[in-house]
């Protein structure tokens, strides 16, 4: 057995939830108390930090509970946030009054005359305003103190366990959360430089709060409590704070000239002073901003909160391989070829079962260290070995030309590796992280990879499954999938991907070999579409291909490829009501690659026309195929079909009630993404007592997608005859 590398010895991953939940009580208990010491000074309304330190102590409290939310049961986290929400709004109104009467404080020194008097009567305003809240504020401080979700979070952190000093098992999970602050920020840098953008500012003043807060809630896991990053973002902060004040104050005069047209001499020159301060802090925002990104401190941040370290090991050259089939002279090119340019190490992706020569595919993978995963096709093979009907003729023949020994190693690779290599974080799985069918492609879209980065908490994800090569950087996380050694798609010869690390260099390499005698050896095994395949050097993906044709007569490939991801999700997550088997799920994903083909002629109609459309398409589909693609396709909105319809009519009872099913599924995939900007990354489908529960994830406002999401899912309601209930996860 060769040597291998220290990493390669690890197989799956630890879990560190236990570590990390006592932390997160830790947090939460820490800033539950740092929120109930300030109730009496609020109540007292002598000092206007108290407020001011309360509201921060809430919004710190919220997210730690969005942060550490899991370790709860139940719904408990998500009552707790509505309670502590409650107060930070609650106290909104009283801590703006009290910055605006400090403010204009700050400035009269200098006012006289008529000027000085105006000013005086608007700060007399304030105050009878802020006066006539205050009961509302001391009513809120005793609701605080009688409020079962306090006293109820107070009781389940009270028992918190002493944690180890060494907390580096939580790097992955300050990155992941931070990491969706990060974007979120990038994604309103195009705001800094527009001087009239005041939403950007302001939503850019949000997401540096939410990655504040984040950064604060993981610091002790950190040796140096991530000092000098939390001083950076205060900075900011601080800029861009003190900008949206001067935003509410411009915002607030003209409705002032109204309240107080005794004051208008003070009201023109508050409005000359505010306008001067917001464009001294603009310029301010402007140079940090663009000086933070030539630092690269977003990148830097990121790569702290991996907790990257160097290992002896490094650099090393890592061959990338997946989707074998069983294709083992392919096998063996690759391997050569990998060889000759370097790579010391090889990982694989999984589906190594398959024809000619499974067993001989097998025994060199295990021979050369090759760290594996299982696939869909090689847990289907274990079934076949196990006696069950796989209705696949490939995989029985596999299956009864594997020994104990071939059986026992595929049997005992993980669905996924957690790898430490060069103290990168390298995730090794074979469909997408926590999903066994769905397929990532250069047409993924980047919400869902976003939403993938940040779970994992990964700086590489390694996939298969697709057949189809890719390399793509997301959120400082990349995706790769090396293609198919074994039926690859897009020429005959053989892909895998080189991996230099720690440059993080990807090669998406193609080898040639003997593809026409593996080709006769399928032949002589009685085959005759794999051998075609093969020699033309392409793997059938329908799904793809429905893509492709559609793509011209819609214009929208981004909102195709988002409700197809969304429907596979929601397909899968139902799967247990919907006893639909995973034909059904490609014809789902056809679907919704080709919902919108209508839409060449304009919106409305657009249903019923893409039901003509794809009947006289000429796509490689049987009759039957062909009827329930189109009435899937057609019945994607609020209606449902009925029995009377054209070409629904056609189809056989037990074809019917799988159209209704996917179209279903497929309406409310398209409601999730109403406003066609691909917002949701990923969801989360529980089934419950008479309900299906589906929790969606994102960036940005959900408000629209929750909406539609609950009003198409009426239909998955009647179709599965259990409650559909949208919600959005805070």
């Amino acid at each position: 057995m060769a040597d291998r590398e220290p990493w390669l010895l690890a197989r799956g991953g630890v879990g560190a939830m236990e570590e990390l939940c006592a932390y997160g009580r830790t947090i939460i208990a820490q800033r539950l108390e740092a929120l109930l010491a300030e109730v009496d000074g609020v109540r007292r309304g002598e000092d206007i930090e108290c407020v001011h330190r309360m509201r921060v102590a809430s919004r710190r409290l919220r997210s730690a509970l969005r942060l550490f939310g899991d370790c709860f049961k139940g719904k408990k986290a998500r009552r707790w946030r509505k309670a502590v929400r409650e107060v930070t709004s609650s106290l909104g109104e009283a801590r703006d009054l009290d910055v605006q009467i400090d403010l204009l404080g700050s400035i009269s020194e200098d006012w006289e005359g008529e000027e000085a008097v105006g000013l005086a009567l608007i700060m007399e305003m304030l105050k009878c305003r802020r006066a006539s809240l205050q009961p509302g504020v001391i009513t809120m401080m005793d609701a605080i103190v009688a409020d079962d979700a306090f006293q109820e979070m107070g009781s389940d952190i009270s028992a918190v366990k002493e944690m180890g000093k060494d907390l580096s098992s939580l790097h992955p999970y300050a990155f992941a959360h931070a990491a969706v602050a990060v974007e979120e920020m990038m994604e309103h840098s195009h705001s800094v430089p527009v001087y009239e953008d005041w939403p950007g500012h302001h939503a850019l003043r949000i997401a540096g709060k939410h990655l504040r807060y984040a950064l604060e809630a993981f610091r002790e896991a950190y040796p140096d409590r991530l000092n000098d990053e939390l001083k950076v973002l205060k900075g900011l902060q601080d800029v861009v704070g003190e900008l949206h004040d001067c935003d509410v104050w411009l915002q607030r005069l003209p409705g002032l000239r109204e309240e107080a047209p005794l004051a208008i001499a003070a009201i023109d020159r508050l409005q000359s002073v505010f306008e001067a301060r917001r464009r001294e802090l603009h310029v301010k925002l402007v140079e940090r901003w663009y000086c933070l990104m030539q630092e690269r401190f977003m990148y830097r941040l990121l790569d702290k909160l991996k907790g990257r370290r160097s290992v002896e090991t490094c650099p090393v050259k890592v061959a990338l391989i997946s989707d074998v089939h069983g294709n083992a002279s392919a096998l063996k090119a690759v391997m050569e070829s990998a060889r000759s340019r370097g790579a010391t190490a090889f990982l694989n992706a999984g589906d190594s079962v398959g024809l000619p020569r499974p067993v001989e595919s097998l025994q060199m993978l295990r021979e050369r260290d090759v760290l594996s995963v299982i696939g869909n096709i090689d847990r289907a093979a274990l079934r076949a070995a196990a006696g069950k009907k796989v209705r696949d003729r490939q995989l029985e023949m596999a299956a009864q030309s594997m020994g104990k020994e071939d059986l026992e190693w595929l049997g005992s690779l993980p669905e996924e590796l957690r790898l430490d290599i060069c103290g990168l974080t390298v995730l090794v799985t074979h469909a997408s992280p926590g999903q066994e069918a769905e397929k990532l492609t250069v047409h993924t879209p980047d919400a869902r990879l976003r939403f993938l980065a940040g779970e994992s908490g990964a700086d590489i994800i390694i996939t298969g499954h697709s057949h189809a090569p890719m390399a793509r950087d997301c959120v400082g996380t990349l995706f790769i999938n090396p293609g198919s050694v074994g039926r690859p798609r897009e020429g005959p010869e053989a892909s895998y991907a080189l991996l230099d690390l720690p440059a993080l260099r990807v090669e998406l390499l193609r080898v040639a070999y003997d593809f026409e005698g593996v080709a006769g050896e399928l032949r002589a095994q009685g085959f005759k579409d794999l051998p075609r395949e093969l020699e033309e050097g392409r793997t059938r993906d329908k799904v793809l291909e429905a893509g492709a044709w559609a793509e011209p007569l819609h214009g929208d490939r981004r909102h195709a490829d988002q409700v197809r991801t969304l429907a596979a999700l929601i397909f899968d997550g139902t799967r247990g009501s919907h006893r639909l088997d995973p034909k059904d799920r490609e014809l789902l994903e056809m679907a919704a690659m080709v919902h919108d083909v209508g839409f060449g002629e304009g919106a409305e109609g657009h249903q019923r026309r893409a039901l003509d459309i794809v009947m006289k398409t000429d796509m490689d589909l049987d009759e039957v195929e062909r009827r329930m693609l189109a009435c899937v396709a057609r019945y994607h909105g609020l209606r449902s079909p009925r029995r009377g319809d054209r070409v629904f009519k056609e189809l056989t009872e037990s074809e019917r009630e799988r159209v209704v099913k996917l179209s279903a599924i497929l309406a409310l995939a398209d409601g999730l993404d109403r406003g066609h900007a691909s917002l949701v990354g990923g969801l989360d489908v529980s089934i419950g007592k008479g309900s299906v529960n589906i929790v969606i994830q994102g960036q940005g406002d959900l408000s629209l997608e929750r909406e539609w999401g609950a009003r198409k899912g009426q239909r998955l309601a009647k179709a599965l005859d259990r409650e559909v209930i949208v919600v959005d996860r805070e």
